[in-house]
């Protein structure tokens, strides 16, 4: 038997994104290949992680790439990457570095909107996580 999982992303009911997470090849032989192995389902997770941080990281851009004040396009002067660590690994989030409008006077010429989306480089849940763990060791 084969299994396809597909995570379908819709955005406000308007936009509907289908992207194929994995395609297992699964068969009702032997007792082993019963469910998912931890290796398929760590890669599951992975995986549907990855591509749900992309989205939501592309959609915040999105809203940030206009002056707040005129609604003009802003202009990217480079990009980067920056690492975020979540329950279900370390993934790598491109960003770009946006210059400021000259509408209004700012104190820096240019700024990183992602720096607003993740003031830190480590999701809250796997903080604690990790607090929990420490709270158990003596």
């Amino acid at each position: 038997m084969r299994v396809k999982l597909q995570l379908v992303i819709t955005d406000d009911g308007q936009d509907e994104t289908t992207t194929d997470i994995i395609t297992l090849q699964k068969d009702a032989q032997r007792i082993e290949h019963l469910g998912l192995t931890l290796r398929e389902a760590k890669q599951l997770l992975n995986t549907l992680q990855k591509r749900l941080l992309q989205h939501q990281v592309e959609a915040f851009l999105d809203g940030s790439s206009t002056c707040p004040d005129c609604g003009t396009s802003l202009k990217a002067k480079g990009y980067h990457t920056r690492s975020f660590r979540t329950l279900f690994g370390t993934f790598k989030l491109s960003g770009p570095r946006l210059c400021h409008c000259h509408c209004t006077r700012r104190k820096t010429t240019s700024f990183r909107p992602l720096s607003a989306l993740l003031p830190e480089s480590v999701a809250p849940a796997l903080l604690l996580m990790e607090t929990q763990w420490a709270s158990l060791v003596s």
